[in-house]
């Protein structure tokens, strides 16, 4: 089955329905085939701790429709109404998986799993825990601060209101309905902000994973590149709701960019609420995403990083899976700016490992190629999208590369000629916007030599209906339908790309690829 945004209400609100799976479009599938890899491709998770105090959340307002600057700043992305929800669609999505244990166009085994990339929102420690907890099945609780209370933004107005952020728990006396509800048609969910921080044992994935480097994962809001005065803040109880009087908001968004440098505004005057400090909200620190993948139980050892990352303070790794060579690229510029790139070591590195492989290769990093365009460089040289595209073309070894950043499923031919020369570019959606989905990637070699690509997109376990939001599975389910109502990206209210932009084209979803015999 599939999940598909139903009829509008009056308010633009649109429940969820049960649809058909899409068949697979393209190229049949070869009846007769040898598995050169099937892999569970996640991207994007965002763990978020909706609390953590250093979110500027306010900046995402000038984002709303009602903005006179929204034609001009976009979506700023620094607000989600179900962030504090992300634990659970990610065990959703693993009790889903694990399901899927062949290919379902093959039916060959599933090699492993990769996620590429921004497995947590604010790269805090707390975060990275929670993520390494649900793919390891443990049990742990998604709360920070205050274990008696919801301390975010959409509190339930005890201390600060602010019309602006879905209150899920309804309207406090002697205040007016949030925009989230009186405008758009948001739901009233009593005890959500208790269930959704309640402890609970993870499922854990059934199958060796691999882990990516995103730039949520290294940067602040996936933007700042953590400094002393910063990183005192997140642990710290103040939660800004507004900016300092000497700011004004075009000198945050034009320090708060894709291309570094980047950073956050000097707190000063700027209005806030004391909430409880939490020294597990700390930032981590360059090599220690390694090392915290190094200490979990689960298969491969390290999910792809080694000793040696921790010690170099690298994120980029090689690994044979299935009959493949994997090679796992950290496109994160650690300089800051949200957009991806290579540093000459790596650089380097990569084509080693290319011209030396006796397999075919593929690849996988967060940003896909198109967003490798971070120059920012205050020492060395950065190495962006036309170095790296005409290095790989040299190699015709190279017949995939898998990314997420962009919250899309979308598919992309990098090469002279489709399907002879070059290589496919899969970019799979994520768990924090609509509709939610991963994907499960078969690529198989057919008698004569031709090399297919399955790709077919996976619905995470929570169903149309989110009952009373009590358990994991129906909180997941009202995540979902959430973010198939945000305000921002409704059609009706201007958006520039309308919801289902997300989802992509038929094309970008179940289908069949192929690459020619070379």
């Amino acid at each position: 089955m599939a999940y598909v945004r139903g009829e509008a209400n009056a308010l633009g609100w649109c429940d969820l329905e049960v649809s058909a799976d899409e068949a697979h479009g393209g190229h049949p599938f070869p009846p007769t085939n040898l598995p050169l890899l099937l892999m569970h491709h996640l991207s994007d998770l965002h763990v978020c701790d909706a609390q953590s105090p250093t979110r500027p959340e306010y900046l995402d307002r000038w984002a709303d429709p009602d903005s006179p600057i929204r034609e001009k700043v976009g979506t700023i992305g620094t607000y989600r109404p179900h962030s504090m929800l992300s634990p659970h669609v990610v065990e959703a999505m693993i009790q889903s998986l694990n399901t899927i244990k062949t290919g379902p166009l093959s039916g060959h085994p599933i090699d492993g799993a990769i996620i590429t990339g921004d497995t947590t929102d604010n790269a805090q420690l707390n975060e990275v825990s929670w993520y390494l907890a649900l793919l390891d099945g443990l049990d742990f609780r998604p709360d920070s601060g205050d274990m008696n209370r919801y301390e975010g933004s959409i509190d339930d107005g005890g201390a600060y209101y602010d019309t602006r952020y879905w209150h899920p728990h309804g309207t406090p006396p002697g205040h007016q309905d949030d925009d989230a509800r009186a405008k758009y048609g948001f739901p009233v969910v009593p005890n959500l902000l208790n269930q959704c921080r309640k402890p609970f044992k993870a499922t854990g994935l059934n199958f060796p994973w691999f882990a990516v480097h995103g730039n949520h994962d290294a940067l602040l809001q996936g933007t700042v590149a953590p400094e002393p005065v910063i990183d005192s803040a997140m642990i710290d109880n103040k939660r800004f709701t507004g900016l300092p009087s000497n700011v004004t908001l075009a000198d945050v968004l034009s320090s708060f960019q894709e291309i570094g440098p980047a950073s956050y505004p000097q707190a000063f005057d700027a209005p806030f609420i004391e909430v409880t400090a939490d020294v597990n909200r700390r930032a981590i620190e360059r090599g220690e995403y390694a090392a915290l993948h190094m200490a979990s139980p689960g298969l491969p050892k390290g999910h792809g990083f080694s000793q040696e990352n921790i010690d170099k303070k690298t994120m980029y790794y090689c690994a044979h899976v299935g009959s493949v060579k994997l090679i796992v690229i950290d496109s994160v510029n650690h300089f800051g700016g949200w957009q991806g790139s290579l540093d000459v070591e790596q650089f380097e590195w990569l084509e080693r490992e290319v011209a030396a492989s006796d397999r075919p290769v593929v690849l996988a990093s967060h940003h896909p190629l198109s967003k490798m365009f971070n120059s920012y460089a205050p020492i060395g040289r950065r190495i962006c999208v036309e170095e790296i595209q005409e290095m790989l073309l040299k190699y015709s070894n190279v017949i995939a590369w898998f990314a997420g950043h962009e919250h899309r499923h979308h598919i992309k031919w990098i090469g002279p000629e489709e399907e002879v020369r070059g290589f496919w570019q899969i970019e799979t959606a994520s768990h924090a916007d609509w509709p939610q989905q991963s994907r499960t990637i078969e690529i198989v070699k057919d008698p004569d030599g031709d090399i297919y690509f399955g790709l077919s997109v996976v619905d995470h376990a929570g169903g149309a209906d989110y009952g009373d939001a009590s358990n994991p599975q129906d909180i997941a389910a009202l995540s979902r339908a959430l973010s198939a109502n945000i305000w921002q990206k409704r059609a009706e209210l201007g958006a520039t790309h309308d919801i289902n932009w997300w989802c992509g084209r038929p094309k970008d979803r179940n289908i069949i690829l192929k690459i020619n015999k070379r």
